[in-house]
């Protein structure tokens, strides 16, 4: 694997994670705990993490992570959740669904044919259930037409 490929993968941890393990790494990567403390150390001094015992954690500019990152991180962990967390669900029933990537995904996997009442303070979840018939969608600050 190249230096930069490794760079990339410690930066989308970090920014998923907001932390990283030196060891981790090296068995993820296939490579000497010798190298992965090298990548972390050129990170470092790039200002895109700060280094801590055993591995490193993200500094204050690289910590947000965007939407599109979070969206793109662990992705099968999600859609696993989600399906446990729909399998939860009975008709007629009433939910809050915060905000955030894994809250969308759950709210995508609801089935079409599922009656429910679902209060939200996210537009993505809003967005995700907007075309579901059989949903009536709250949105906080008001009702979803």
């Amino acid at each position: 694997m190249l230096t930069e490929e490794r760079h990339l993968l410690i930066r989308d941890q970090l920014a998923a994670d907001g932390k990283v393990l030196a060891g981790e790494l090296a068995s993820r990567f296939g490579v000497s705990e010798d190298t992965v403390r090298r990548d972390l150390r050129e990170l470092a001094k790039a200002g895109q993490l700060r280094r801590v015992y055993g591995g490193a954690v993200a500094s204050a500019p690289f910590a947000a992570a965007t939407l599109s990152q979070r969206s793109g991180h662990a992705v099968e962990e999600k859609t696993r959740l989600a399906k446990a967390a729909v399998g939860l669900l009975v008709a007629g029933q009433s939910l809050f669904i915060d905000g955030g990537t894994t809250n969308e995904a759950i709210a995508r996997a609801i089935p079409r044919d599922m009656e429910l009442t679902i209060a939200t303070n996210s537009l993505g979840v809003a967005s995700a259930l907007a075309d579901r018939p059989l949903v009536e969608l709250i949105v906080l600050g008001g009702r979803y037409v």
